[in-house]
């Protein structure tokens, strides 16, 4: 049985530089602001700091990551609680 030659792999397509459309700023500044927020942005934020800060060895950030999970756990329940007015 004789060997052949794989076929030559297709040619890699070509692509334009990317840019940013030109009434991007614009559209960015008339976004309107969602009616929903991230009450746990604070410990999430620190969470991640501490990965960066640690090279992403999760056992060194288990404060935080607690510190996330009761807050997200505060957040659910007071979105699931009827404030009483």
């Amino acid at each position: 049985m004789p060997l052949t030659k794989p076929p030559p792999p297709p040619p890699k397509p070509v692509f334009d530089d990317p840019s940013t459309p030109p009434d991007f700023n614009d559209k960015f500044k008339k976004k309107e602001t969602t009616k929903y927020m991230n009450a746990c942005a604070l410990e999430e934020k620190q969470s991640m700091k501490c990965l960066d800060k640690n090279n992403y060895d999760k056992s060194k950030c288990e404060y935080y990551f607690l510190q996330y999970r009761d807050s997200r756990n505060v957040a659910s329940y007071e979105e699931q609680v009827p404030c009483n007015t």
